[in-house]
């Protein structure tokens, strides 16, 4: 029965109607009591004692808001409360409920608070109805937006008479609810108290979490431990989290921002676990735990956008977050502590302390349990308060550990510095003694040692000028002055380091060609970048001056320096050489400000080490003599030099990028030197003929190395892979062999290895040590290992350098002549164009050469190759290059590496021959990627090579035929 029965129930027992009329009423009294038994039962009156009711919802009615205004009177109560919508319970991921209880007030105070808490509610609104039907309730507004009564406390003050019934209607709303709210009622007297213990204990652990975080940033400050650090950043997360969570700046700042309440909570696992991973060294204790660990670091971060894009779960993932980190930090300090790390200790008992009310607390959050205790918030700061200072105590035991082992080896170290210092003392006066002697030794012994050799390599190059010097005998006399020169460049590197540590270095003055000198010392690293497949390109400004006044000599000397280390260093890529006028005013004596700048595309130096790369001795690191060799002497000789030329010297480098050497002289415009017009004679024929065995499967460079050999005098033979080399050396009687490394069906390493065993029951060798010389497009020192590993004498890389290959063929002539073998000598010839073609008919020297990436593309010209067999070869590679690239791309798109790899080894080998470096360097670039097996990568650069290959095809045919 409703709690009030309506009026209706009191007429119809007064009045004298007929019964029939009776009976209707009495139905529909019934059935409407029922109707309000049913959405709005009453509960029986909650007493109201002098201890007051700790929740209202125990003996009340819950319902769903939906906007509805309360009713303005008592009288309209029942039939509004009829009209709602019971609720379970609260749903924490947020909502409006209304809460309706009836109180009777069995005390005799009447001043009294209801306090909404346990939990961050948005809005409350309080109705308080009674004691008579028509009085307008008493209304309180409170809430996490709205003005408080009390500090940091929701709580408003009613009047509640003594003896009186009173109907409490509560309607509260909020986006999500950490818990279940609670609705009590207290005196105003008891609640005071209650107000004013808690705010201590919130201002106090508060502000005791700010203390210990200020006080761990300054021992951070003084001793650099990130531990020190990161409790710091804990603490301090922690205090703000519950600062927000109390109101503390709502109250004190009306600052209200309830999407930045949990942001402190997603932190605290982060900046913890940095935390305990650094004081509990994890790493070296448990390195899987450390690894399980970083789980703290990355989930909270990933979950914390929900505090803006989905507020009312935050809550939840916070604390699903919050539990995988206090469990995962309790395990790992356990282990740790069982592991002998002594201040884990205390570690441990800091999160037992920090853990003990989140057991009480976490479930409830989760809906997993009613609450426990009455203020589960100001509980768990406490707790976490504690385990503040525990962890406190835990850096201080960590600290007095390392300050005992400090001391102690303070002490060992400084008893052993004493006793070794006067040592010390002592060797470091030897060394300064042994130091100057050295410098001086090197000094004098550089200059004695230079004088003599000087004179040897004049006598040498006298001797190569007198006409009746040939044969082998010029040739020893050109090894040995190129031996001579390399010597003397050693020991003037030794004598300019004592000259300028000495400040005795002096420079001479002389009229030269810039733009010669120039090109000789990009001529002479030229191998360099060849042997690297680097690209070596060269911009001169149109207004240079073309003589110029100065040293030469060391000008070279600071270009092939400068252009030797970015080759060196650089893996791929290219390097520029620019020279331009210097863009600064023009100089009162009149030089010129010549600017010469020296661009790579290697590691770069990284830069700390710029400011002393120039020192001497140094280098970007101290692996790079070991790698590169070397001494650290250039760099700093080149900026003596440029000092003693009254220029200047600077770097500029990006790491990933490449290095910018540049240098700026003031030259001074010089006159056309004398002409030299003494040129040495150059042999284009060997002394001896020999019957030679070429293997080569690539037509291109069967012409090019049978044309050569050709010309100095010997019989070729060739076949395109190592089995038809086995057979022919099996059937035929042959001097030498020059096998390629890469061919169809046999590769030059397999024939060999035969060859050196004798052949096989198929194909015996006569002459297991017949000399034989790798021919390959791979130049590195890796294949020449591996090639001399095979057996093979010698390693010469294509393009092919008709003079080294002289060299090379003119050795095995010396090999064979030395093990008795009978060599026929060559046969004379008379033909002037041959002549002609080796360089004997004193033309005058070629004009420079136009830009290869921009002139058409052509065949590169060799000496002994007339323009009819640079056009066989021109069309030699027309027919051959495009069959090549379609092997390649069949090979790259049925996933055959090595057939792929070799196709492009193949192609890479006829286009060393073209004047446009293009195309071989990609056949470089995608024989590598196919020899690791990244056909994917090689795919891509496909179209690039088809392109390259069709401009080269285009140029060689607008060629006119020769």
């Amino acid at each position: 029965m409703p709690a009030h029965p309506p009026p209706f129930r009191h007429r119809a027992s007064s009045s004298r109607v007929s019964a029939w009329l009776c009976g209707w009423l009495l139905l529909l009294g019934l059935l409407f009591g029922l109707l309000g038994l049913a959405g709005a039962a009453q509960a029986v009156p909650l007493p109201l004692s002098k201890q007051g009711i700790q929740h209202l919802g125990d003996g009340g009615q819950l319902f769903l808001s939906d906007n509805e205004a309360a009713p303005a009177d008592a009288t309209a109560l029942s039939a509004w409360l009829a009209r709602q919508r019971p609720a379970g319970k609260v749903d924490l991921f947020g909502g409006a409920y209304w809460l309706h209880a009836q109180v009777r007030n069995d005390s005799a105070e009447s001043a009294w608070v209801i306090d909404p808490n346990d939990t961050l509610i948005d809005l409350v609104d309080v109705y308080v109805y009674g004691p008579g039907p028509h009085t307008a309730p008493q209304t309180l507004l409170t809430g996490y937006q709205r003005p408080h009564e009390y500090l940091l406390h929701y709580g408003g003050n009613v009047q509640l008479a003594p003896g009186a019934t009173y109907d409490i209607l509560i309607r509260f709303s909020s986006p999500y609810y950490a818990r279940a709210p609670m609705f009590g009622v207290k005196t105003q007297q008891d609640y005071r108290k209650l107000v004013g213990k808690e705010n201590f204990l919130m201002v106090a652990s508060i502000g005791a979490l700010l203390a210990l975080g200020l006080f761990n940033f300054f021992i951070f400050s003084i001793t650099l431990e990130k531990a020190s650090a990161y409790y710091a950043l804990y603490v301090l997360t922690y205090g703000l989290a519950w600062a927000m969570t109390f109101h503390v700046f709502a109250d004190l700042f009306d600052w209200h921002m309830l999407q930045l309440h949990y942001v402190p909570f997603f932190l605290l696992p982060v900046f913890s676990t940095l935390f305990y991973m650094h004081f509990l060294r994890l790493r070296d204790y448990s390195p899987r735990l450390h690894s399980i660990s970083k789980v703290n670091l990355v989930l909270p971060l990933l979950l914390l956008p929900s505090c803006f894009f989905a507020l009312s779960y935050a809550h939840t993932l916070a604390t699903i977050a919050i539990s995988i980190w206090m469990l995962m930090a309790l395990i790992c300090g356990i282990v740790v502590w069982r592991r002998g790390y002594q201040p884990a200790r205390f570690f441990v008992l800091a999160f037992v302390a920090l853990m003990l009310p989140g057991f009480l607390i976490l479930p409830a959050n989760l809906g997993l349990m009613p609450a426990m205790v009455a203020n589960a918030q100001l509980v768990t700061l406490l707790g976490g308060t504690f385990d503040g200072l525990l962890l406190a105590f835990a850096l201080a035991d960590q600290i007095r550990l390392l300050r005992n082992n400090l001391e102690q080896r303070v002490q060992e170290r400084t008893l052993a510095l004493t006793l070794s210092n006067d040592a010390l003392l002592k060797a470091k006066e030897h060394a300064e003694v042994v130091s100057r002697h050295r410098i001086d030794f090197l000094s004098a012994m550089s200059h004695d040692i230079r004088t003599p050799l000087a004179g040897v390599i004049g006598m040498l190059k006298f001797a190569l000028r007198d006409q009746s010097v040939r044969g082998r005998t010029q040739e020893y006399l050109r090894i040995g002055l190129h031996n001579g020169v390399s010597l003397l460049t050693i020991l003037n590197d030794i004598l300019d380091f004592s000259k300028i540590d000495a400040g005795k270095l002096t420079l001479e003055t002389v009229d030269f060609d810039l733009l010669a000198l120039i090109g000789d010392a990009a001529g002479i690293v030229q191998g360099q970048a060849d042997a690297k497949s680097l690209l070596l390109r060269r911009e001169l400004a149109l207004d240079l001056p073309r003589y110029v006044r100065a040293d030469p000599t060391r000008l070279r000397q600071i270009l092939i320096n400068l252009l030797g280390n970015a080759l060196k260093f650089t893996a791929n890529g290219e390097v520029l050489l620019e020279v331009r006028r210097a863009r600064t005013p023009p100089r009162q004596d009149g030089r010129s400000a010549i600017e010469f700048i020296i661009s790579d595309t290697g590691p770069g130096i990284d830069a700390d080490t710029l400011p002393r790369l120039f020192q001497k001795f140094e280098q970007a690191d101290h692996s790079t003599t070991r790698r590169y060799g070397g001494t650290g002497l250039g760099l700093a000789i080149c900026k003596e030099l440029v000092e003693l030329m009254k220029g200047t010297i600077g770097v500029e480098s990006r790491v990933g990028i490449g290095s910018r050497f540049h240098f700026t002289l003031p030259l001074e415009d010089g006159s056309a030197p004398a002409a030299d017009a003494r040129r040495p004679a150059r042999h284009a024929r060997h002394a001896c003929r020999l019957r030679i065995l070429c293997a080569e499967d690539v037509r291109t460079n069967q012409i090019i190395i049978g044309t050569l050999l050709e010309g100095m005098g010997h019989e070729v033979t060739i076949v395109e892979n190592g089995e038809q080399a086995l057979r022919a050396l099996g059937s035929g009687s042959y001097d030498c062999v020059l096998m390629d490394g890469r061919m169809p069906e046999m590769d030059g390493e397999q024939a060999a290895r035969l060859i050196r065993a004798g052949g096989n029951a198929q194909f015996p060798i006569a002459d297991a040590q017949i000399p034989i010389l790798a021919l390959t497009a791979n130049a590195s020192e890796h294949d020449r290992q591996r090639y001399l590993a095979a057996g093979m004498d010698d390693f010469l890389s294509k393009p092919v350098d008709e003079a080294l290959l002289f060299e090379k063929i003119d050795a095995i002539i010396d090999l064979l002549l030395a093990r008795g073998h009978a060599l026929p000598p060559a046969v004379p010839t008379e033909d002037d164009t041959l002549a002609r073609q080796f360089g004997l008919d004193g033309a005058d020297e070629p004009s420079a050469p136009a830009d290869p990436m921009t002139a058409p593309v052509h065949i590169l010209p060799l000496a002994g190759l007339s323009p009819q067999h640079l056009q066989r070869i021109a069309q030699a590679f027309l027919t051959e290059a495009p069959r090549r690239l379609d092997l390649a791309c069949h090979a790259v798109r049925d996933g055959n590496a090595s057939a792929a790899a070799a196709a492009f080894h193949a192609l890479k080998g006829s286009a060393g021959y073209l004047s446009r470096p293009t195309l071989h360097g990609l056949c470089h670039q995608m024989e590598t990627l196919a020899s690791n097996g990244q056909l994917d990568n090689v795919e891509q650069f496909l179209p690039q090579l088809q392109e390259a290959l069709d401009a080269a095809r285009r140029d060689l045919e607008a060629q006119p035929a020769g």
